[in-house]
């Protein structure tokens, strides 16, 4: 019989155990330096507002790709740029395909971007500087007709505030227009609060919120991302964090030349 009472009581003992705590796991975008990142499937109304006609992003968005590995995230934001610039709103015939990273990757040598977006690497290095990325956008231009657009580099190094409104003048200016896009070079985990360290990354601009200075960031890492609104500081001094492979970010314009009449 006493036999029989425990077995009755076990699950009741077992039950009255205090749960044990799950481990508590990171929030997708967590707070850095007090900010955090907004995916846009929270918070899409500035692109819902039709006073805001944020021609980058409809151009980026009808050519939104994932970077195909680790390291092509240049690749993969370049792709989307020049889809978008040359691209975008053009009747196109049957044949034109649109360009792709394997291809683009294909018809730049000068910055041996092929081999530093594969998982091995060139000379033990993967990825591209600020610098590398301007030479390949201006190389990709010219390999696929994009003769009339010039392509600027600008490195942030020491974060003033003198650069911060350069920075900020050059997002109102694309966000106003179709014919420029801008590239970021910047530490992800700066912006998404991504644990492990610091992971250089490149991606284009979607839309530039200038009232409330929030930059929407077309994150290629879709394995783990979708865009994201930022503050234009905390972009700002992501694109300032010093690596040693790469050295300070930056971000690079890619615009097409003014028509003279």
């Amino acid at each position: 019989m006493k036999t029989l009472l425990l077995l009755a009581l076990l699950p009741m003992a077992v039950l009255a155990e205090p749960p044990k705590e799950l481990p508590v796991e990171a929030p997708k975008y967590a707070a850095v330096g007090g900010a955090v990142a907004v995916p846009l499937s929270e918070d899409n109304a500035y692109l819902r507002n039709p006073a805001n006609p944020a021609a980058d992003y409809w151009g980026l968005a009808s050519f939104y790709i994932p970077q195909r590995n680790n390291a092509s995230c240049s690749s993969a934001s370049v792709a989307m740029a020049l889809n978008a610039l040359l691209n975008a709103g053009r009747r196109r015939s049957d044949a034109e395909e649109n360009i792709t990273e394997a291809g683009l990757v294909e018809k730049v040598a000068g910055v041996k971007w092929k081999e530093l977006t594969t998982e091995p690497g060139f000379e033990g290095r993967h990825g591209l500087t600020v610098a590398q990325l301007a030479a390949g956008s201006r190389e990709a231009l010219a390999a696929y007709g994009g003769a009339g657009y010039t392509v600027t580099e600008v490195q942030v190094g020491t974060p003033t505030a003198a650069a911060l409104e350069s920075f900020r003048r050059a997002l109102s200016g694309s966000e106003r227009s179709a014919d420029d896009v801008i590239l970021l070079h910047f530490s992800q985990s700066a912006l998404t609060g991504a644990p492990g360290g610091t992971y250089p990354h490149i991606s284009p601009v979607g839309a530039y919120d200038e009232k409330n200075r929030r930059v929407l960031v077309f994150d290629v890492d879709r394995q783990w991302y979708e865009p994201y609104w930022a503050a234009d500081t905390q972009v700002f001094k992501a694109m300032a964090v010093k690596t040693k492979a790469f050295g300070h970010g930056g971000y690079v314009i890619l615009r097409r030349n003014a028509v003279r009449p």
